[in-house]
């Protein structure tokens, strides 16, 4: 039996971190990962759908030529070799999280299934039927999280596509049905018609990014609809049947809808299965690993980070749990690190127009404190002249903060690349600022950014003169 002080299960995002920064240290240090180095953000998730999302923006522009006072013909549109792009480009930064470069910084990689035989104890099944045997002092999970399949009339018979086998796809499809409205569906949509594919999206009643302001849904469908692609709603008690290599879906209204090709995004699911953690004495559920405010599982010695905990399946989450746990491995007791579980985590959509948030939208936010506590701004970008020049006058900044503080407790961006607008507000939540000094703040000009100083202009204009006034 190999002996190990630190064996990570699982070569994504938050166990790459653990795994690098631990060898760089100069600990011994074994990875373990069951297939695809690179996790799902490289693999099946940010990388290929960024890619091709990068791809579908430059065909929109061929389309959009005309607003902008350019004319020209375009008689032959193909598309299907922006496949091949993105399965180059995750090759290219696959090669650094492949076990070569691993091992080259010093990390130890084994490929195989691990399952836990006892709290220190991993049996790892490899593909040629062997099994290896590890113990370790300390362990880190981070086996990330797979697509949610609903219990679906006639799905299971099907052969659908889910994020993990879309980018496979060796021609972009001439019809393709997308089951589910969030962040995965929305982008992938919306990419797959702008390159040539007539998409429907079936969406539940909630709407479009349900998870997202009531404000999003308006300006999302109303730009969706502009780029021609259908809704139907309901789609939990939508059927599918799958016969002579045609997928129909029964809609709306018993209106039946025929597609070659059938995306599910319906969520994700922590990937428990098979770790067998009843015998590591784990807590664990099918909502995922519950961890405590170091990242340690009941198990004190056994950690879980990123997806396979729950809650909030982000990337960027995973690598922020990835080095808090880092650091409370490679540094004594007193240095131990807090996850900081109340920071607000910031998400993105890359659709057209971006949506990017962070903390409390305003629903929320008046559920929590009530209406008279809140100020909310709202900046449409018919009053950003940045924007105007880029023919964004739909888009829009909503921050909700407290009234008389100005304290930031939330915020909404949507534009183009929203996201990296979104880190001057959640640094301001960080650092507890209040949006009124966001006003002392020099953006250059002009700038998407100018509706955030808009906003913070907002509280002495309309918040303190307008209580003033009322006074009066």
């Amino acid at each position: 039996m190999k002996r190990y002080p630190i064996v990570v299960i699982g070569a994504g995002a938050g166990g790459l971190v653990v795994a690098i920064g631990a060898a760089k240290a100069g600990k011994k240090i074994l990875l373990i990962e069951k297939g695809h180095y690179g996790g799902d953000c490289t693999n099946f998730g940010c990388i290929p759908s960024k890619s091709l999302i990068a791809a579908a923006e430059k065909a929109q522009a061929l389309q959009e030529g005309p607003e902008f006072g350019i004319n020209f013909e375009c008689k032959n549109f193909e598309a299907a070799k922006s496949l091949n792009r993105v399965r180059n480009i995750i090759h290219h930064i696959r090669e650094h999280e492949e076990p070569p470069a691993l091992n080259k910084l010093g990390v130890e990689t084994l490929t195989g299934f691990a399952s836990f035989d006892s709290p220190h104890e991993l049996s790892v099944k490899l593909s040629t039927g062997d099994t290896v045997k590890i113990y370790a002092d300390k362990i880190v999970i981070a086996t990330g999280s797979h697509p949610l399949i609903p219990p679906m009339k006639g799905l299971k018979e099907a052969p659908y596509l889910t994020n993990e086998t879309i980018f496979d796809l060796k021609d972009i499809p001439k019809r393709l049905g997308v089951i589910g409205a969030g962040p995965i569906g929305c982008e992938l949509a919306q990419a797959f018609n702008r390159l040539g594919s007539e998409v429907t999206l079936f969406k539940s009643k909630r709407g479009i990014l349900p998870k997202e302001d009531k404000e999003i849904r308006s300006v999302m469908e109303k730009q969706m609809q502009k780029e021609n692609i259908r809704f139907f709603t309901s789609c939990e008690t939508t059927y599918v049947l799958y016969k002579n290599g045609k997928f129909s879906l029964c809609a709306a209204e018993q209106e039946t809808v025929e597609v070659d090709n059938l995306l599910v995004s319906t969520g994700r699911s922590p990937n428990i299965e098979g770790l067998n953690l009843d015998k590591a004495h784990v807590a664990h559920s099918e909502k995922g690993i519950p961890i405590d405010a170091y990242g340690r599982t009941n198990q004190h010695h056994i950690f879980a980070i990123g997806d396979v905990v729950g809650g909030l399946l982000f990337t960027h989450l995973a690598e922020n749990h990835g080095r808090a746990v880092l650091t409370t491995l490679l540094l004594p007791g007193c240095f131990k690190k807090r996850l900081d579980l109340k920071q607000s985590v910031p998400r993105c959509t890359f659709t057209f127009p971006e949506v990017a948030s962070v903390g409390l939208n305003e629903d929320q936010a008046i559920e929590k404190y009530g209406k008279n506590k809140l100020a909310i701004y709202h900046i449409p970008f018919s009053e950003v002249d940045r924007a105007i020049t880029t023919n964004e006058t739909d888009s829009f900044v909503k921050i909700v903060t407290k009234k008389w503080s100005s304290k930031i407790l939330g915020a909404t961006v949507v534009c183009s690349r929203a996201g990296e607008m979104l880190p001057e507000l959640s640094l301001a939540m960080l650092y507890n600022i209040p949006l009124r000094k966001l006003a002392r703040l020099i953006h250059p000009y002009p700038t998407y950014n100018a509706a955030i100083r808009k906003a913070a202009d907002q509280w002495l204009t309309n918040t303190i003169l307008g209580a003033l006034k009322g006074k009066k």
